[in-house]
């Protein structure tokens, strides 16, 4: 499966995942200039800026250490571009990361709440 491909199949499942769990998903590949952020949800009254990354069983590096500072800085800065378009700034917001893990068995999702957080 091609990397493009694999994503989205990865972000497809994240957001059925989340849906069942109760999330309303609001936006998916939100885009500001060169910034990303893979899907958008709220619980309740709490805005989440979600990061998915999907990942082969065995893959070397984990899903979870592809989101390094780096990343994390991005999602948090095309945040707030998102933030600043909303009529009424969120009470509260979250970052977290959604790992979709395959093989040719199917697939395992782990998803981390408050994977990093925004320092002022």
């Amino acid at each position: 499966m091609r990397t493009t491909k694999r994503g989205l199949w990865g972000e497809g499942l994240a957001a059925k995942y989340l849906q069942s769990s109760g999330y309303t998903i609001v936006e998916r590949n939100w885009r500001w200039r060169k910034l990303e952020i893979d899907l958008i949800a709220r619980l309740h009254d709490e805005w989440v800026f979600i990061e998915v990354k999907t990942r082969k069983k065995g893959y070397l590096a984990s899903a979870l250490e592809a989101v390094d500072l780096h990343k994390q800085q991005r999602i948090i800065e095309a945040s707030h571009h998102f933030i600043r378009r909303l009529s009424k700034p969120p009470m509260s917001i979250r970052f977290d990361i959604v790992c979709v893990e395959f093989d040719a068995v199917g697939s395992r999702i782990q998803h981390i709440p408050d994977a990093f957080i925004s320092l002022p």
